[in-house]
């Protein structure tokens, strides 16, 4: 089978119709179907895809999420700016997979952020 050509069904067994490169006759090689091609009409599929907004998804800014204090992971790690030995920490990896991700803090004192690449 060619597939660098285009190709359409058989309308008689719905088995994929190889068009021609060379020749005027479009054959079925499952079933008995000919056709000239001058007499072939090929059909069109259009397809749409239509997306639904997700239901867990609001329309609060991404900020305001993080901003909720209870549900952020603290580690002991000493603050650059006040020396506070408690900090929220989220990780994210920012450059290619084979590098290390990038750790990012909050003092949970002062709010002083900074991060660390791994």
């Amino acid at each position: 089978m060619n597939l660098d050509s285009a190709a359409d069904f058989c309308p008689q067994c719905h088995f994929m119709l190889e068009l021609p490169e060379v020749m005027d006759v479009i054959e079925c090689n499952r079933c008995a179907y000919k056709c000239s091609i001058t007499d072939y009409q090929p059909k069109y599929i259009i397809s749409t895809i239509k997306m639904e907004p997700k239901s867990w998804l609001s329309n609060q800014p991404q900020e305001s999420k993080l901003s909720d204090q209870s549900h952020r992971a603290v580690i002991q790690q000493a603050c650059p700016k006040c020396s506070h030995e408690e900090a929220y920490f989220s990780t994210a990896q920012l450059r290619s997979a084979d590098e290390g991700s990038t750790v990012f803090y909050e003092c949970v004192k002062c709010q002083f952020r900074y991060q660390l690449n791994n």
